[in-house]
């Protein structure tokens, strides 16, 4: 049953309580160590492949990203410090959806949702998860005294992000910028929440977190180098085990596509929250065919675009189920669950969170 409470008392995306379940969904332990294993290897893969893709502009061209992308990583040596594992888990199979690197998000409404549960610590993947995160950030510098959540205001996920710094307050200095305002001090940490390609495109709205991150001046954790693990292009090139079938658009594969529309999904390479996602099953003949020459034209153009197999979303109680995983400093950390949705997960699709309980 979805709970309808107070907008005070549930999370909040754009202006509205999300919907949400007090009744897990049930994963055994077994299960948790499977898919944990595997992520983990994954992500080290990504991570070992950004490594290579940054000494090639060929590869990060082919990503959709800029070949002259700045190559430093965190402090600790990574390229990917956050991050969340879309996937699909019936069970038996996993087949991984997509990876989040730049500017993921849901660790505290994850949270939320399973202590309003009830879970117990010792069943609750998300036991912590916000201070889990700031551990997370002050690995990097722990001599810091301030940490600044820097993302533009008046988002869809203002409520999350406003909700971890009151979190966080009782532990250290910080505060939520807004990037084109200076408003923190020389040596701080940033989480970068601010999506990179808003920053590529809209630079102005950022001058005083680009100016200061350049001039290492604050240590920026979200850097350039994660976007490589961000495009979708990349299983492309690393071809994971439990990753459905991935290639990047090109002539001979439009061919090959046009009367296999209900095996496909396009995505392009940079697109996030369900944007630029087009699947096979749900159009027509003609309009799949328009659509696979303009999304050729935009590979073509530098603007790359991925055909994906499409995987049957798994039901659990009846109904289709997405999960994620969060990562930490390259370590599993917590789960999201959506559940009963049907179409592209969206801004306006509408799933219901529910908890994972772990047994």
């Amino acid at each position: 049953m979805t709970q309808k409470l107070t907008p005070k008392s549930v999370p909040i995306y754009g202006g509205k309580p999300i919907p949400y379940s007090l009744k897990p969904v049930i994963l055994t332990k077994e299960a948790s160590l499977f898919i944990e294993t595997s992520l983990t290897e994954i992500l080290k893969q990504v991570e070992d492949f950004t490594t290579q893709a940054l000494k090639d502009k060929k590869t990060l061209v082919q990503l959709g990203l800029p070949g002259d992308l700045d190559p430093r990583p965190t402090p600790l040596g990574l390229h990917i410090p956050f991050a969340r594992f879309d996937f699909l888990f019936d069970g038996t199979n996993l087949n991984i959806i997509e990876l989040n690197t730049d500017g993921t998000s849901g660790y505290n409404t994850t949270e939320w949702v399973a202590e309003a549960a009830g879970l117990k610590p010792e069943e609750n993947p998300n036991h912590g998860l916000s201070d889990k995160l700031l551990d997370a950030l002050l690995e990097h510098k722990p001599q810091a005294k301030e940490v600044v959540l820097a993302d533009f205001p008046h988002l869809n996920t203002s409520w999350e992000q406003d909700d971890l710094i009151e979190r966080w307050k009782q532990r250290i200095s910080c505060h939520r910028a807004d990037p084109k305002l200076k408003s923190w001090k020389n040596n701080a940490i940033i989480y970068r929440r601010v999506l990179s390609w808003q920053l590529r495109s809209q630079p102005a709205r950022a001058k005083a977190m680009l100016d200061d991150w350049k001039a290492q001046n604050v240590t920026t954790l979200g850097g350039w180098s994660s976007d490589v693990g961000m495009s979708k292009a990349w299983p492309s090139f690393v071809k994971p085990k439990h990753c459905p079938e991935t290639q990047i658009i090109d002539m001979n594969l439009v061919k090959k596509m046009q009367n296999e529309k209900e095996k496909w999904v396009l995505k392009g390479a940079l697109s996030f929250s369900g944007q630029s996602v087009i699947r096979g099953i749900d159009l027509p003949d003609d309009r799949w065919k328009n659509c696979l020459l303009q999304v050729l034209a935009e590979t073509e153009a530098k603007r790359p675009w991925i055909a994906q197999q499409r995987i049957n979303l798994p039901l659990y109680e009846d109904k289709p189920t997405e999960y994620g995983m969060f990562f930490l400093n390259g370590k599993p950390s917590g789960y999201m669950c959506r559940w009963g949705h049907s179409e592209v997960l969206s801004d306006t699709s509408t799933e219901v969170f529910r908890a994972v309980k772990i047994v």
